[in-house]
């Protein structure tokens, strides 16, 4: 009975106290006022660059690793591949323009992007202490140059549509010789174009032919039709020939020629099944040709020293807003920093 008395008198307290806050026609809702929404400007501000002698500091490398300056801006400026020559000069392949199209894409309907901003710059250590000091700029007016690799005294330079060869003959590290080899491969996504030119144990220079698919041609006579594919080349005759491949990106050889590539979701397969094994038998139906190796699985975890950046924060909420966009991601990519 008195426990039952004091439920009643609790009841009736929290009854008065809420008539007594709010009565009849008198009571007023709460105003809400709404958050300012923030601009697209306000949510990315400008992340100032570290200087180069303090950008050392900002890295956290392997035991046994030494990581050291070798160049900076103003010699050198949005660098993406590097080859040494002979001389251990170091030819550099800079995408400026990076990632808008000049022309209409599937991706970037409107183009207008900044036309043929790519450059290939040669750097020089001119006083042997390691550091390059001397920057010229070897060959320029290039589409998206991805990828540069040396021979016969020049360079070969992918850049899509075009397989390029520059060669300075007169000794002032411009380039005078300009030749497009081969054209045609896809440029739809950047995040996909062709890449990676390496020499291989055979002495031809294999590339990640990526995703955008085309037709090459070489001298007007098409070759070969992309897609599924990587390739290689004789530098001498441009005899090109299918490989394996086609995922997205990466190229590397182990010390008995074994190959390796990746993409934004994997970071590293294995090419078990070479493609001139398979071509042999057209009816067969094979295995996957290409295996994931990671140990820990294909979207490895990523231990980043800093907080994700703003663009970053944006475009996941972007895409994680739309049922669609969200529906074909995997978890990794739900996620600012997964």
């Amino acid at each position: 009975m008195v426990n039952r008395s004091r439920w009643l008198l609790l009841c009736w307290t929290v009854a008065v106290s809420i008539l007594g806050t709010a009565t009849g026609s008198e009571a007023e809702e709460p105003v809400r006022v709404a958050a300012p929404k923030k601009s697209l400007e306000d949510e990315l501000p400008r992340i100032p660059p570290v200087e180069p002698d303090k950008a050392l500091a900002t890295f956290t490398v392997q035991h046994g690793f030494r990581l050291q300056l070798v160049a900076s801006e103003p010699l050198v400026a949005d660098p993406v591949g590097a080859c040494f020559d002979a001389d251990g000069r170091l030819y550099v392949a800079q995408m400026h323009g990076y990632p808008f199209s000049q022309e209409p894409t599937r991706l970037n309907p409107k183009g207008g992007g900044k036309p043929d901003a790519g450059i290939v710059r040669l750097l020089e250590d001119t006083d042997g202490d390691g550091r390059f000091d001397r920057s010229v700029k070897f060959a320029d007016k290039i589409r998206w140059p991805t990828s540069v690799c040396c021979y016969d005294g020049g360079v070969f330079v992918l850049a899509p549509p075009k397989l390029h060869y520059f060669k300075d003959t007169t000794g002032d590290g411009v380039a005078d010789v300009r030749r497009v080899v081969l054209t045609g491969f896809g440029r739809d996504n950047v995040q996909s174009v062709a890449n990676n030119l390496k020499w291989g144990l055979d002495n031809r220079i294999t590339l990640a032919a990526g995703r955008n698919g085309g037709k090459l041609t070489h001298k007007g006579r098409t070759i070969l039709t992309l897609g599924g594919k990587d390739l290689s080349f004789d530098p001498r005759t441009i005899d090109v020939r299918a490989l394996t491949g086609g995922v997205q990106f990466g190229n590397s050889f182990d010390a008995w020629g074994n190959r390796f590539v990746c993409s934004n979701s994997n970071h590293i397969q294995h090419i078990v099944l070479p493609r001139r094994y398979l071509s042999r038998r057209p009816g067969l139906s094979p295995p996957a040709a290409i295996r994931s190796i990671a140990a820990g699985g294909a979207a490895a975890p990523v231990f980043r020293k800093s907080g994700a950046e703003p663009w970053r924060i944006v475009r996941t909420r972007r895409r994680v807003s739309d049922p669609r966009t969200k529906a074909r991601l995997p978890r990794t990519e739900q996620f600012a920093i997964g």
